[in-house]
């Protein structure tokens, strides 16, 4: 058994019968998570700010938690300077919090099930970066790929699929198997709903001038994506199927 897990940029890119051919025509099992892992991780961030004093930067995606980390231990700025802040408050330390990707806790759930035991399971991802994560853990029966990865390892698109679908007879969907996708499933702004001083960041340049200037230290979470406006333009999924 062949188990998968599309990561919602990918199967947002695709009409479902499109994507449901290419999957059943190369025996992979679509499976989802029982855990809505996004509240969850938005809850630990939620504590982590409570808790403690300082800025807390986000580590969702591996490219930009790598700048706060590499910044931070150039710039020394793990160090709380002002005693006289308490919890709640914004501090002079940035926080690099211990809270993995939401797409690395899907995965320990996925690799971990009972139920899934009997096959191999593949967990798709957006950008190298996750992909390169994922795999350095060692999940048992797990593997990484960035979706333009598996497409390029199947050697067909999944608009290949499709056509040799609809030429046995099925309806073709209106306009091709793809999905224009103008925006990320997880568009910035994750954390609006916390009630916190939130500052959202994407691009290299934007977080690396933002980390330099030291802006940071005016707000509690600094939401931050490495690719400009979200995973949508991630490195395994801007184009589609090379």
């Amino acid at each position: 058994m062949k188990y998968i897990w599309i990561n919602p940029v990918a199967e947002n890119m695709y009409h479902r019968e499109a994507l449901a051919c290419f999957l059943k025509k190369h025996g992979f099992v679509q499976v989802r998570c029982n855990t809505d892992w996004g509240a969850v991780v938005k809850g630990k961030y939620k504590s982590q700010i409570e808790a403690g004093r300082g800025t807390v930067a986000d580590m969702r995606c591996p490219m930009a938690g790598m700048m706060a980390a590499d910044y931070r231990q150039r710039r020394g700025a793990g160090k709380q300077v002002d005693g006289e802040r308490g919890a709640g408050q914004r501090g002079d330390s940035l926080v690099i919090p211990d809270i993995e990707p939401i797409l690395i806790h899907c995965a320990r759930e996925i690799s971990g099930r009972r139920d899934l035991e009997d096959g191999l399971k593949i967990i798709t991802t957006p950008c190298r970066a996750l992909a390169d994560a994922g795999n350095a853990l060692k999940l048992k029966d797990t593997r990484f790929l960035t979706w333009n990865g598996l497409l390029r390892e199947l050697g067909e698109t999944v608009a290949d699929a499709w056509a040799e679908c609809a030429a046995y007879g099925k309806a073709a969907v209106p306009g091709g198997a793809t999905r224009c996708l103008k925006s990320s499933p997880i568009p910035p702004g994750f954390f609006e709903d916390l009630e916190t001083d939130t500052i959202s960041l994407t691009g290299e340049e934007t977080i690396r001038l933002y980390l330099e200037k030291e802006s940071w230290k005016q707000v509690r979470l600094v939401e931050m994506l490495y690719c400009d406006m979200g995973c949508h333009n991630g490195d395994g999924v801007m184009a589609d199927e090379e």
